[in-house]
């Protein structure tokens, strides 16, 4: 069955049922980033395999919204199905709530699988149409006709051990509690497998990117209940897990189990991390606490054991990357390779260190024009081949027991323009103006965002793409709730022990892609009459490109860092070099530059 038979297998099932739009969004019933493959609809629908997009479909429209990142992309996977693309953040491109706001007639009825489709969605929508449109939210059409449709993951779970995360279940189940007294709140229901994981020092093979299981938790005053396969859990894990005061029931009981509150209890969940089906039950049957976890900011802030551990797997994580980029450097033109091959070659690499679990996301491994696509993905079936000219970008990561990394370079193969030179300068320049930074106690990501961006601007440049996240700590390689942007819907204050990305870049259309990443942590800098002030502190370790950087466009203080940075990557490194090539490569790449 091809898209267009898809799609129409879907209108036939939304005339039977009365629905005269349905939304399909990129999510699953825990709200993950990375959404488990059994319930990637949009993409079985689509075609198209971005993080992030909603579909919608009529009887005689079907319509995809991405963000900038990907445009491109977009545009030649939904080449040869009905589906138009609508750049969502483009000048005069309605997002889809306002095109059915546009749109909606009364007595319409609007589906969705209410199992996959967040609560806050369900919501805004119904707030923004009113009385006129009606919803359907409790079956899976897509579901029932898909072919071949993937099984819920198997993974096996496994503890994470205390020297790792520094702390243990139970004490973190008595913070939450202390935080639920103050909420008045009898219950907690987390939905989301990476608080669950946090808490009960739980990780897993769930899926391809973070090590997580699949499964729900609910807390009360007394019991905390974790709904999960059995089968996923050895007699260790279980041991550890009772000793901790964690009961086990079957992942399918979970809705049992929430109904069996009263009106008389009153349960706390996040609107933006439950799905839609188990919102409705829970406020059926309990009074709602809608509002952000306390795990959330608790796993968001570092202890101290945690950062010095998130250090060591940045060195072994960023010998690695420096093993394969002298590799590039050294092979590119003289043997065949192409972006899938040399992304292969990375995590063969990454692979030798005896604590990597598995990349912590999809590699991005684009060569020339297909960089300027911020999210590329070469695949076996598709990629383009390698030659010694031109510039080459390489954004991975991996999961450790040590932490979680994330670290973009760009490289030329040879013969660098004038052009690209330039970019790449100016790139570096507000990577290094973002780290340099100094601010109060209290200030958030969008307030330093401009740094990032501000020698760009001087040149009418930007790009589209947030120039910071935040990372989990053997979990997930996004991770809020804080984040340095320009949106400024996102007001979370920035604290010591947080782990963010600083990534800027310069795209340019079938010509080339740059950025470079580095992940920081928030630290003291100093207090003073006026305050307390923060710094950050590189976690990454990797040399720049010497070849690409335009001294004549760097201040004083800007090369003063890049002689600093690069000093203490081959301090931090050297010894992992395993060939006299590499350390050879390595000593000339962070020579200090005059």
């Amino acid at each position: 069955m091809d898209r267009n038979e898809r799609l129409k297998e879907l209108r036939s099932r939304m005339e039977r049922e009365n629905i005269d739009y349905f939304l399909i969004p990129t999510s699953d019933p825990h709200m993950s980033e990375y959404v488990l493959d059994r319930f990637k609809s949009r993409v079985y629908l689509t075609g198209f395999t971005g993080s992030a997009g909603y579909a919608l479909v009529s009887q005689d429209e079907a319509l995809l919204w991405t963000d900038g990142r990907y445009y491109v992309q977009a545009e030649r996977q939904i080449d040869g199905s009905e589906f138009k693309l609508m750049k969502w953040g483009s000048e005069g491109v309605p997002f889809y709530d306002e095109w059915l706001k546009e749109r909606v007639k009364k007595g319409d009825t609007i589906g969705f699988n209410g199992e996959i489709t967040q609560y806050g969605i369900y919501a805004h929508l119904k707030e923004i149409l009113g009385e006129k449109a009606n919803f359907k939210f409790d079956k899976d059409l897509i579901g029932e006709f898909w072919e071949d449709r993937p099984d819920f993951p198997k993974g096996k779970a496994f503890i994470l051990d205390e020297k790792y995360t520094g702390d243990n279940p139970a004490r973190r189940l008595d913070f939450i509690r202390d935080q639920m007294e103050e909420e008045d709140a009898d219950y907690l229901f987390i939905p989301s497998l990476a608080d669950i994981c946090y808490v009960l020092n739980l990780r897993g093979y769930d899926d391809l990117y973070t090590p997580i299981v699949v499964s729900y938790l609910l807390i009360d005053g007394r019991d905390a209940i974790l709904f999960v396969e059995e089968n996923k859990l050895d007699m260790g894990v279980k041991g550890y897990l009772q000793k901790n005061g964690i009961k086990l029931a079957s992942y399918e009981d979970v809705s049992d189990y929430l109904r069996k509150l009263t009106k008389e209890d009153r349960c706390w969940i996040s609107s933006n991390k439950i799905n839609t089906l188990q919102y409705k039950i829970i406020e059926e049957n309990s009074n709602i606490l809608d509002k952000r976890m306390p795990t959330e900011m608790m796993k968001a802030v570092k202890n101290d054991i945690q950062i010095e551990n998130e250090k060591l797997a940045h060195i072994i994580d960023g010998a690695k990357v420096a093993r394969y980029l002298c590799y590039m450097k050294k092979n590119a033109g003289k043997i065949e390779m192409n972006e899938y091959s040399a992304e292969e070659k990375l995590q063969k690499y990454r692979k030798e260190a005896d604590t990597y679990l598995m990349d912590s996301f999809k590699t991005i491994s684009a060569y020339k024009g297909n960089a300027a696509m911020a999210h590329y993905s070469a695949t076996p079936e598709s990629h383009d081949e390698i030659t010694n000219e031109g510039l080459y970008l390489v954004d991975s990561g991996g999961q450790y027991l040590e932490g979680t990394t994330d670290i973009t370079r760009t490289i030329t193969l040879g013969n660098p323009t004038p052009e690209e030179i330039r970019d790449y300068t100016l790139t570096l320049k507000g990577h290094i103006d973002l780290f340099m930074a100094k601010f109060l106690k209290g200030t958030t990501g969008t307030q330093l965002d401009v740094l990032a961006r501000g020698a760009m601007w001087k040149e009418g440049i930007d790009f589209k793409h947030g120039t910071g996240h935040g990372v989990g700590y053997c979990l997930g390689v996004h991770e809020g709730p804080h984040s340095i942007s320009r949106s400024m819907s996102i007001n979370v204050p920035l604290e010591v022990g947080m782990v963010v990305s600083n990534e800027p870049g310069i795209y340019r259309e079938n010509k080339y892609g740059i950025r470079i990443e580095n992940l920081l942590v928030v630290t003291e800098y100093k207090t003073t009459q006026f305050g307390e002030f923060y710094r950050f502190v590189n976690l990454t370790m990797c040399p720049y490109d010497r070849e690409l950087i335009d001294t004549s466009l760097l201040s004083a203080e800007e090369l003063k860092y890049i002689n600093d940075y690069h000093s203490e990557v081959y301090k931090n490194i050297q010894s992992f070099m395993t060939t006299e090539e590499e350390k050879v490569w390595l000593k000339e790449a962070t020579a200090p530059i005059k």
